[in-house]
């Protein structure tokens, strides 16, 4: 699993970057998934759908905002996995408890919802890479399976996972090795464990681990990743507070935690309008969060700069726009159902940034001839008719969000180059991936800024966690959001975007003339723009990241170029 590597050291980056953030914990954000499959029509696992109840209700007692699903199938399995991931905080405390078939395919971890099999497996790593984004302070993810099944072919149990910051993965059996039958006593033991008022996770699974060796005499034996952070509770110990009624004293039932607010989004708000003299930006702070951490700071902002709206700073952001190089002509298609393109000018620009991170230094000049690029990410629409037409042969899951204008994803690089291929040949012109240089050249449309339209986040500019007043946690119809000088829609947000080049660690030695980078059997490819389950650091011009070219995953798209 080496491509989970590249996520933590990648995806994390950008949210240890934040001023202030490696010290910010939500002490009260407790959240959990919850899924339990019982009702294969094979192999049916009994009593599961009874002990994910009861791990459930185990969870909200101790505080836990539970996502919860049983006999799932693919979409609903999905769905369940998309709601927890759009809760999730950093430095929240997180348990998963997956209880249902899972086999082990392509080096990696899938489960099994209750129909279609190993057609409709779920990679595991779907609920694994939300959690490496949000760095809880700690999380467990239990994944009692590993039963023998008609769908494993010759792979027992399942793949170990690599250690991961704040994460611990249990397994109810050493990887490789199938459960085996009869009662489940790793789960049993672990749901009775976690009801003790107190309980470190830690210490609850070392008793675990010795029931269960101690009652199946040492053959099955639990597997941790890691050992949790400390900190993870699922019992807490009640401190109740002596209230005086008359001549004695009563203590009041404990509470169980409420819901918080959204602590992540209003602090990833507030970084971004920290150091701006905008008037309008601290009041768009206060209108999404009148009772946010730092309102009473942006109240007193708001009402400074109101006073002094010609501040120097302000004035100098709009005395000396950039010149912007105009787009040549109209958007225009080369055949029915091709994706509409724009012509994007030659130029010159400065890429990269010096401000944050390695891989995105050193700022260098980069000369980029006039190309085509899609004004819109491929749509569903359009990849679907590819499908149909018998160009592409990957049909991906929608998760039950509809298809349409929406843009294409769970796609991988090697998916996006075969469509490219088949609109080609439809098309007769030669149709590519567009380069690393390009794209960041398209998206800055001729500005230096942190982001396309300016230097700080603004409110339904795009598509992603923290960029909108109602969150939405999934890709939106193409083209929702206000077009770039250029005339591309969503080059910030709605799904990451394939490029062209091969990852590199920095640009020392990338290429200036617009060209992409490449090295002989490369396996990790270049994404840009961020997506909608993304922070807004991720949205920079200058932001990017990588991943396996032929690993799929529901946030990533593309866009197509060509030469004119």
């Amino acid at each position: 699993m080496a491509w989970l590597r590249v996520l933590v050291a990648v995806f994390l980056l950008p949210l240890l970057a934040v001023p202030g953030l490696a010290q910010q914990t939500s002490e009260s954000a407790r959240i959990a998934l919850v899924i339990a499959n019982e009702a294969y029509s094979e192999v049916p696992i009994g009593g599961a759908v009874q002990q994910g109840r009861a791990v459930a209700e185990t969870l909200r007692a101790g505080g836990f905002d539970v996502v919860a699903v049983e006999n799932a199938d693919r979409n609903a399995l999905r769905q369940a996995i998309a709601g927890f991931a759009s809760k999730l905080q950093r430095g929240a405390q997180v348990v998963v408890f997956y209880s249902g078939h899972a086999i082990q395919q392509r080096n990696r971890n899938f489960m099994l919802p209750v129909q279609n099999g190993a057609e409709a497996a779920v990679d595991l790593d779907e609920i694994v890479d939300p959690l490496i984004v949000a760095r809880p302070a700690s999380a467990l993810l239990f994944i009692n399976a590993g039963r023998d099944n008609p769908w494993q072919g010759q792979a027992r149990g399942l793949l170990p996972i690599e250690a991961m910051e704040g994460i611990a993965a249990l397994f109810p059996n050493a990887p490789g090795k199938a459960l085996p039958a009869g009662p489940d006593r790793a789960g049993d033991a672990w749901l009775k464990t976690i009801r003790t008022p107190g309980l470190e996770m830690a210490q609850a699974l070392k008793q675990v681990r010795d029931t269960v060796s101690r009652d199946t005499r040492r053959s099955q034996q639990l597997w941790l990743s890691a050992e949790p952070p400390k900190g993870l509770v699922v019992t807490p110990v009640a401190r109740p507070v002596a209230v005086a009624q008359g001549s004695r004293a009563v203590i009041p039932p404990p509470q169980t935690p409420g819901a918080t607010q959204d602590a992540a989004y209003d602090l990833a708000f507030w970084e971004s309008i920290r150091n701006s003299r905008s008037a309008a930006e601290y009041r768009a702070y206060l209108d999404a969060y009148p009772n946010g951490r730092f309102a009473s700071l942006a109240r007193t902002r708001e009402q400074e700069y109101r006073a002094s709206p010609t501040a120097p700073a302000a004035v100098a952001a709009v005395a000396s726009p950039p010149a912007v190089p105009q787009p040549v002509g109209a958007p225009q298609r080369d055949c029915a159902g091709c994706p509409e393109v724009v012509a994007i000018p030659a130029g010159g620009f400065q890429m990269g940034s010096n401000d944050l991170y390695e891989f995105e230094k050193p700022v260098h000049p980069v000369s980029v001839r006039g190309f085509y690029l899609g004004a819109r990410e491929v749509t569903f629409e359009e990849w679907d008719l590819c499908i149909d037409q018998g160009g592409c042969n990957h049909r991906p899951d929608d998760r039950g969000l509809g298809r349409g204008k929406r843009p294409v994803t769970d796609i991988h690089w090697n998916d996006a180059n075969a469509y490219l291929a088949w609109l080609s040949a439809k098309s007769g012109k030669s149709y590519r991936l567009p380069t690393e240089s390009e794209w960041e050249y398209a998206a800055r449309a001729g500005t230096a800024t942190t982001y396309p339209w300016g230097q700080t986040l603004v409110k339904e500019r795009a598509n992603c966690l923290g960029c909108n007043d109602q969150k939405r946690g999934s890709a939106v119809a193409a083209g929702q959001f206000p077009a770039n000088a250029f005339g591309l829609y969503d080059m910030a947000g709605n799904a990451a975007e394939w490029v062209a080049d091969c990852w590199s660690e920095n640009y020392r030695s990338s290429p200036r003339d617009g060209s992409a980078y490449t090295v002989g059997g490369c396996r990790e490819r270049v994404l840009r723009g961020g997506s909608f389950n993304n922070d807004p650091r991720y949205l920079r011009s200058a932001a990017r990241f990588k991943y396996e070219a032929d690993v799929r995953f529901y946030t990533n798209g593309f866009r197509v170029a060509r030469d004119r």
